[in-house]
Parts: structure tokens; C-alpha cells; sequence
């Protein structure tokens, strides 16, 4: 399974914007408000099992919001879609549609397309392999948080998202190395200095010198790396995964930054089909510079208009338009230049 193509339309910045999709490995750039994280979100809310209205009524376990008006970009049009397009002719939408009393919460409907174009209601799981990473780390706050939002549900809001990677990275390590993370596993245990464990329901890393560091206490970078060596060896990341990251680089030292994209790119050649947000100049750069004529990698660059956010797509990172981490660059060695100049 690979998505080959995204389209949303009158959802929070975007008015109607297309991305086709023709890699494994997909680099979104763009400024603060473009849509990268919502881009990410929403790809996993509609390949996810549709949540019960008991359980998440108005999708704020998503988004923090609870009202469908809060998602409307045009709020004349109560009407708002994701269609995630995959495997040649098939889709799968996210469907919002405002309920006719305003003060109702929102109705949500995933709808899958047939080849013969003839829309039925989806139900239960669609992809079991989906894994978002959220921005901000969650291990550290691991203990008793996922069983605090069943116990509250409504009452307390907060992301989803935050509590899926929780419940993802908790599964159990399989005995043996999958083959898909054989060559990235030693990368990630040199970095860590050990591995993940996980005692009383709190994650830490066990040291090759035999201490052990609680995450709430490990530098943010390498618990970056210890999330990947979890998902990785519970196999909750296989090669038939779709990986959402949200700015995988955050917090890592430039140093390690080629290694990260290494280990994104390995991820790729292995069936991997990856979608990552990010605001640094560094990691698209060594994206493509250590890219192999066999690997599978595009940047799409999130921009505004007068019409919504629209994307722009290219396989090179050096020659996609609209490039604001590329254009910043350039006006910073024009600074610099001007000041050695005086």
C-alpha cells in the first residue's frame, strides 16, 4: 500500500490544494501556518478506524477544536474533505460535515471508493500500519497518561495523537532484530549509548555502562532516536508502514542530522513510505545529497495564496519552487555579505 495523491478541500488553510505523491520518502517544507502538521494529522485520522461518536464525537481528540467551525477554512460552506488516494484507483476520505443544529457537536464519516466509483461507508480498521510522531516528546510522560484520557475521555481534552505514540512505543519488543532495522539499530544504540527499556510503565534507556537514565531526564535529541529504536524493534514500524514525522530533526545536535537522514532514507529502501515536516535547512539538504539513484524521495514546499495554501512538488530540493528554507539562506549570506562589505 502507497498513497499516490492527497486532496483537501475547505479545511483549515487550505481551500482546495492537490499533492500528488510518487515517493517513498516525503520531505513538506513551508512557513509557520502552512498546514505541514495538519497535512500530517489528517492523513492519519483517515486512514485510522473511524472513532466512535462516544469516544470522539467531533474529532478534538485530533485538534484540540469542537466545533467543525474551527476547522472550516470558508465558513459559508459547512462542508469540509480529506481524500487520501492509494494502490492506483482507491481512496479513502475524511468527511466532515456540520450537524443542522450549530451547538450539536460535528458528524464524521470516512467513505472508501470502489473501482466502480460507488462510495459505501468504511468500517473498522483501514491500515493497521500508520504511526504519527508527534513534534513534542511523549514517552517522558508515559506513566498513567493514556489510562487518565480513557478514564476522562470528553473531559479532558487533549491530542490524540499524543496518546496513540504512548500506546504504539509500549508494545512489545519481538526477541529478534526485524530484518528492516538490522543495519539502523547498532546507528541508533551508538547514539543512545545503550537501549529502551521500559520499568513500572515509565521509559528509560539502559546505559552499556550499566546505568539507566529515565527519559524525563535524557536529552531531548536522543530520546528522538529512542522512540525510533522502540517503534523499530516492536515492529509497530514494518516495511509496510506509513510514517508521519513531525520535525524529526527537533532538538538533534546538526552533528547527528546525517544520520538521521540516513536512517530516514533506509526506512525509504525498505518499504517505508514516509511523510515529514520540517523547518530546517540541514535535513533536505543531506536528504538528497546522500539519496542513491534507487531511493524514492520528493520535497513538496506548502505556500500561501490569495486562494489558500496550495504545493508545490519535485524530486530535487535544490530546484523546488517556493522554497523558504532555501530562500531564507540566501538572505542571510546577502546580509552577511553586505556587512563584511560595509
Amino acid at each position: 500500500m502507497a498513497i499516490t495523491k492527497i486532496e483537501v478541500e475547505n479545511l483549515t488553510v487550505f481551500e482546495k490544494m492537490e499533492m500528488n505523491v510518487n515517493a517513498n520518502v516525503n520531505v513538506l517544507i513551508g512557513e509557520n501556518g502552512t498546514g505541514k502538521t495538519h497535512l500530517l494529522k489528517f492523513i492519519n485520522i483517515t486512514l485510522q478506524p473511524t472513532y466512535s461518536t462516544e469516544d470522539s464525537p467531533t474529532g478534538n481528540q485530533i485538534f484540540g477544536i469542537d466545533k467543525l467551525s474551527s476547522l472550516l477554512r470558508k465558513s459559508d460552506d459547512k462542508n469540509a474533505r480529506f481524500d487520501v488516494f492509494y494502490d492506483k484507483n482507491k481512496r479513502t476520505t475524511y468527511h466532515l460535515n456540520e450537524a443542522t443544529n450549530p451547538s450539536r457537536y460535528v458528524s464524521i464519516h470516512r467513505v472508501k471508493e470502489s473501482h466502480s466509483h460507488n462510495f459505501t461507508t468504511e468500517q473498522g480498521v483501514v491500515f493497521d500500519r500508520v504511526v504519527l510522531i508527534p513534534a513534542k516528546d511523549m514517552l517522558t510522560h508515559s506513566k498513567g497518561l493514556p489510562e487518565m484520557k480513557e478514564m476522562h475521555r470528553e473531559s479532558m481534552p487533549f491530542d490524540r495523537n499524543y496518546i496513540d505514540i504512548i500506546k504504539k512505543a509500549r508494545r512489545w519488543n519481538v526477541a529478534e532484530i526485524p530484518k528492516i532495522a538490522q543495519d539502523i539499530i547498532p546507528q541508533l544504540e551508538d547514539i543512545m549509548d545503550g537501549k529502551v527499556i521500559i520499568e513500572n510503565e515509565r521509559f528509560l534507556i539502559a546505559k552499556r555502562n550499566g546505568t539507566k537514565i529515565p527519559f524525563d531526564i535524557e536529552a531531548e535529541g536522543i530520546k528522538k532516536f529512542g522512540l525510533i529504536w522502540q517503534l523499530l524493534t516492536n515492529q509497530s514500524i514494518t516495511e509496510d508502514t506509513i510514517l508521519l514525522w513531525d520535525e524529526p530533526e527537533a532538538n538533534i545536535n546538526p552533528k547527528l542530522i546525517p544520520v538521521l537522514a540516513e536512517i530516514i532514507l533506509e526506512l525509504g529502501r525498505n518499504g517505508v513510505q514516509i511523510f515529514l515536516a520540517t523547518h530546517d535547512y540541514f535535513l533536505p539538504e543531506y536528504l538528497e545529497v546522500l539519496s542513491k539513484d534507487k531511493d524514492s524521495i520528493a520535497f513538496h514546499s506548502l505556500y500561501k495564496t490569495d486562494k489558500g495554501v496550495q504545493c508545490a512538488t519535485s524530486n530535487k530540493f535544490s530546484l523546488l519552487a517556493e522554497n523558504a528554507i532555501r530562500a531564507e539562506k540566501v538572505n542571510l549570506y546577502e546580509k552577511a555579505t553586505e556587512k563584511v562589505l560595509g
